[in-house]
């Protein structure tokens, strides 16, 4: 009986032992994630905008700070040698995320040929090269930090060619060797026979993708976008080819066919809430359908402006509430510590508190200014003609509305009615800078580009100073990109017409 009493106590204390070591152990992992929490975050900002290549000095030395910490912390370190750290890896985080930003636009061309590198499978297909290029880039992206613009130029340079035979292997590799391949195993299943369009559109543009790679070594978008459509019909041939057999197979009728390709219209329209009706075929369903696509985007392009600007808000109010915290703190201590000696000092620092505080409520009202003109700016233009949208105090406008035709920079009578808005948006900041900004699609070689973006700012911005004498006044600035910056898919029709745009940056002044 007593050895009973004796084993039941044993694993009374044992389940006890057990039960705390679980609930510190808890504690301990909900301590860590409290702790590491900001310098989690920057961190994971730092990784979303590429900052370990873009900036990859800072990015190391932040991540050295990090994983010292958390080596400390799993060694049960001080936890004052931990939090700092931690503060020096969240600074380096967010002074990487800072460079990253400037090395973007220094880096433009490169970055865009690594993306197109890695869009058709690099990495995997061309890894030799690939990792040579990387080399290259990190090495541009080093020299840029160090301040030798010069030297990261050269290298930047070697980083895209070497992107740029990478891209090239990984398209004959990756994609024409597959389409090939799907091609041949179409020809085997005689898919010929139940979808003849298609497997002839593949073939055709595998062969037109390789009439381009051979005499147009030059720009590899045009190429890219053929090879990719390619496989994509070839599979898409194969895919057509069995469904139509099951449906022989089935003996399924006419109106049982057109009763299941509605099914999918019917599900899409219950999800957004609303029942999709075929009396007059598919038409009006794909309307409402898209016509909510568009309004959700509206919505969210609204909420991201409004959030832009609360946040605005936000960091003001914070910056100041810090401000006068710091400066209470500051008085009152002296106040405590020197009561008698410090009256001088004290109504300096009274002084320069008052300063600070008509400094930031200066800033405040500076804003709320801002937030009045963005909201007039906003109501100028309808969704379809431009986006209007914040990123600091500057205003964007993005005049999506406003197509170039391809390979040409002459605005057309169309959008005079969109230009007079826009002069009407610059007259709601007068005194303030004015940056327009030419962009191209990706079609055509990168100079091409570069050269038709810049005479299509210059043409509206000659456009501009010819219709506004309020212009002779302000700091007007015309600017090419060239292809860089996309803000649409290069791959589709429509995404391309978005890409020639141009983007109008009003920097306000008060």
């Amino acid at each position: 009986m007593k050895n009973n009493l004796k084993s039941k106590s044993k694993i009374a204390v044992m389940f006890f032992a057990a039960m705390l070591i679980a609930s510190f152990s808890g504690y301990a992992q909900k301590s860590k994630s409290v702790v590491f929490k900001d310098a989690d975050r920057a961190m994971k900002n730092a990784k979303s905008i590429k900052a370990d290549i873009l900036s990859p000095l800072e990015y190391d030395k932040a991540l050295g700070y990090y994983e010292d910490a958390d080596k400390d912390f799993d060694n049960n370190k001080g936890i004052e040698k931990i939090e700092e750290n931690l503060f020096k890896a969240t600074n380096s985080f967010n002074r990487s995320i800072d460079l990253s930003y400037s090395s973007r636009i220094e880096l433009a061309n490169s970055l865009n040929a690594r993306n197109d590198a890695l869009s058709v499978g690099a990495d995997i297909y061309a890894k030799d090269l690939w990792a040579d290029a990387e080399k290259k880039f990190i090495s541009a992206s080093v020299q840029l930090e160090k301040g030798n613009k010069d030297d990261s130029y050269k290298v930047a340079v070697e980083a895209i060619a070497i992107y740029r035979k990478a891209e090239l292997t990984a398209i004959k590799t990756n994609m024409l060797d597959e389409t090939r391949t799907l091609l041949a195993k179409a020809d085997d299943m005689k898919v010929y026979k139940k979808a003849p369009e298609t497997i002839k559109k593949a073939k055709k543009l595998l062969a037109d993708t390789e009439r381009e790679l051979e005499t147009n070594r030059y720009d590899m978008d045009y190429p890219r976008s053929l090879a990719k459509q390619a496989k994509y019909e070839a599979k898409h041939a194969i895919y057509l080819n069995e469904t139509i057999k099951k449906i022989d197979d089935e003996n399924v009728s006419m109106e049982e066919l057109i009763l299941r390709s509605e099914i999918p219209f019917i599900k899409i329209a219950e999800t957004i809430g609303f029942v999709a009706q075929f009396d007059e075929g598919t038409k009006l369903a794909e309307n409402e359908i898209i016509d909510y696509i568009l309004f959700v985007q509206q919505q969210n392009e609204t909420l991201f402006a409004e959030n832009t600007a609360q946040n605005n808000r936000i960091n003001d109010l914070v910056e100041h509430v810090n401000v006068l915290n710091k400066e209470r703190v500051a008085m009152n201590a002296e106040f405590e510590n020197e009561i008698g000696k410090r009256t001088a000092e004290m109504k300096s620092n009274m002084q320069a508190f008052e300063t600070t505080k008509s400094k930031l409520a200066a800033k405040i009202k500076h804003q709320e200014r801002i937030n009045e003109k963005f909201s007039v700016v906003e109501k100028v233009f309808t969704s379809a003609e431009a986006k209007v949208f914040r990123s600091g105090d500057d205003v964007i406008i993005r005049m999506e509305g406003f197509g170039f035709e391809s390979g040409k920079s002459e605005i057309q009578p169309k959008n005079f009615e969109l230009l007079t808005k826009v002069q009407e948006a610059i007259k709601t900041f007068p005194n303030s800078s004015v940056i327009i900004e030419g962009y191209t699609d990706a079609f055509g070689s990168d100079s091409l580009n570069l050269v038709l973006s810049q005479k299509r700012s210059d043409s509206v911005t000659d456009y501009l100073k010819a219709n506004m004498t309020e212009l002779k006044s302000m700091d007007i600035t015309s600017i090419g990109f060239g292809e860089n910056n996309p803000i649409a898919n290069n791959e589709t029709e429509e995404g391309r017409r978005k890409n020639r745009r141009i983007d109008i940056i009003i920097k306000p002044k008060f």
